[in-house]
């Protein structure tokens, strides 16, 4: 039993309880109320206490994805930063997240020594670039100036305020979420 909760846990549940307990200790509300229940959703499945969703990790098409982007970088184009249409496209994401990441996780092979070095090498990558926004988010609270110790939200701003900027952020952060997800491949 152990050994399968191991090999089947899902690396998501670390990404979203943190994020949880940082926001709990900002003080963010809505952040706290998004990657809290999307921890325990996760959590509860990964030890076998519900099994709803799909059987399956969900795939879709190659056509279905880049039109769902496409659509969505052309919206946060023409709308306003912090408009309604942006909530709206964000609201729009809420159920497309909750059907890739809730699927019936069942144990995988282990692991070749190429994945883990892989994984290795992401997990450094991540936890180094989680210091520095965390070493710069404390650093500018202690200072209280942003633009002493500058958080990475406070150095895209000038971008994201920008219609193309916008566009091209949500392109960008749909096709990594793509990529991380697997869901790239045809059904």
């Amino acid at each position: 039993m152990k050994e399968r909760l191991v090999r089947s846990f899902n690396p998501w549940v670390v990404v979203f309880v943190g994020m949880a307990l940082f926001h709990s200790w900002r003080g963010s509300i809505q952040d706290i109320v998004i990657f809290g229940t999307a921890s325990l959703l996760i959590l509860t499945q990964v030890f076998g206490l519900y099994s709803l969703g799909f059987r399956k990790q969900p795939t879709f098409s190659v056509t279905a994805i880049s039109a769902t982007v496409m659509m969505s970088a052309a919206l946060l184009y023409i709308s306003p930063r912090h408009g309604l249409v942006n909530f709206l496209v964000l609201l729009a994401f809420v159920p497309i997240g909750y059907a890739l990441v809730m699927y019936q996780d069942r144990a995988h092979p282990v692991p070749s020594k190429q994945d883990l070095r892989g994984r290795l090498t992401w997990a450094i990558w991540a936890l180094a670039f989680a210091a520095v926004e965390l070493v710069a988010y404390l650093g500018s609270k202690i200072v209280g100036d942003l633009s002493v110790y500058p958080t990475i939200s406070v150095l895209l701003d000038p971008i994201l305020d920008t219609p193309i900027g916008r566009a091209t952020f949500v392109a960008l952060w749909l096709i990594s979420g793509v990529y991380l997800f697997g869901v790239r491949r045809k059904p």
